[in-house]
């Protein structure tokens, strides 16, 4: 019996947490994850991501057409006697507003069997977000095009390399320039 008494006594006075130590515990955990992935956001990180891929496929696909222009002294749209293909059958306008890069698949086909650009190129998600303007607004010259697109990413947007209206024309209120519009970020 006092074999017990001791063993209770050793138990009661041994240290140990209470349940409201654990909850204070793990409350203070909880804010910390909250406050680390608000400072994260993982959100605007997807988003960084997305307007990365979108940067290398508009610089991509800008490179591929000065590549074919210089081997076919016209772009894979322009009518066979300028020495592009003709991909759009003549009918092609780039008059605003421009064309999303969806909208003219055809027009890469030329640059794929010329080696300028991958076959993949041809699926890759981002091609309604891109647009083609030629002559390049900024240079007004033909033989140039901008390749447009709208970043989704807030620090994307913020950018000063982010400035340019959907056709490639300077953008006077954009967030990068401390307006309140969204604006376009180009490969010229």
């Amino acid at each position: 019996m006092q074999k017990t008494r001791k063993l209770l006594s050793l138990l009661r006075a041994s240290p140990g947490f209470t349940l409201i130590e654990l909850l204070v515990v793990i409350g203070i955990l909880g804010i910390l994850a909250a406050g680390l992935l608000a400072t994260i956001d993982p959100f605007e990180q997807l988003n960084k991501a997305q307007d990365s891929n979108l940067k290398n496929a508009a610089a991509e696909f800008l490179n591929a057409n000065i590549r074919y222009f210089v081997t076919h002294n016209g772009f894979p749209w322009d009518s066979v006697a300028s020495g592009g293909a003709d991909c759009a059958n003549g009918v092609y306008d780039f008059n605003p507003p421009p064309p999303a890069l969806s909208t003219i698949p055809q027009c890469l086909t030329p640059l794929v069997n010329d080696g300028e650009i991958k076959q993949g190129f041809t699926t890759f998600n981002g091609l309604s977000k891109m647009f083609v303007s030629e002559p390049n607004p900024q240079t007004g010259r033909q033989s140039d095009l901008i390749v447009c697109f709208k970043p989704v990413s807030k620090s994307q947007q913020k950018s000063p390399d982010t400035k340019f209206n959907q056709d490639g024309t300077n953008g006077t209120s954009c967030k990068s320039a401390g307006g309140t519009l969204d604006c376009y970020w180009c490969a010229q």
